[in-house]
């Protein structure tokens, strides 16, 4: 029992140290997020929960959602870990070149990158999500005419952003945030606040 612990704590500061390594956009690193999970049901989170990243794409008719990339929860050390190591395929950007990707708790172990949900077939089995931190992603230096105005402070690449509300507007709007800053909230969807961008 003793050496399981030990083995237990040991690959958890790996997997720490590895994180703290390649958080960043670097080269062959890919774009890391990391956070803390925030369980407002005071239950335990289910075994064999999962995150995948759900992008919002609004450009066209129908809105829809589009499943690329995943990550992993840490119950014991409340904590959230995801990698993507590519550019989202131009299926999960608005206009081709803006996407926005909440980071979504699941049980269901059949959603994979690919799944695409419209509004009359949302995610089931959803647990949770970052609803005011979105993976950001810019493809080269879109101006306004293809963007809100807000994605313009982002640069080219992957970003992690929070929501910010913006006086007089129905809308909100992202800002860049650190990569290490995510807060997956572990609730029913209806008690979550999601960051209306669009």
């Amino acid at each position: 029992m003793v050496r399981r612990a030990r083995l237990t704590l040991a690959s958890v500061l790996v997997a720490a140290a590895v994180a703290g390594c390649l958080d960043g956009t670097g080269p062959g690193a890919g774009f890391v997020v990391t956070g803390r999970i925030q369980n407002n049901t005071g239950a335990p989170i289910p075994a064999g929960a999962r995150l995948v990243v759900v992008w919002g794409v609004s450009a066209g008719s129908p809105d829809y959602a589009y499943v690329f990339g995943e990550g992993a929860i840490d119950p014991m050390t409340g904590t959230v870990y995801v990698r993507l190591d590519g550019p989202p395929p131009a299926e999960a950007l608005n206009n081709g070149v803006l996407g926005v990707g909440f980071i979504v708790a699941t049980t269901d172990q059949s959603m994979k990158d690919g799944d695409v949900f419209s509004s009359g077939s949302s995610p089931t089995n959803v647990i949770g999500i970052t609803g005011q931190h979105a993976v950001i992603f810019v493809n080269g230096h879109p101006d306004t005419t293809q963007v809100p105005k807000w994605a313009t402070e982002f640069d080219s690449g992957y970003s992690l952003g929070v929501g910010v509300k913006v006086p007089g507007s129905v809308f909100d709007k992202f800002v860049p945030a650190s990569p290490s800053s995510a807060l997956l909230i572990i609730d029913a969807l209806a008690n979550i606040e999601i960051v209306n961008w669009t």
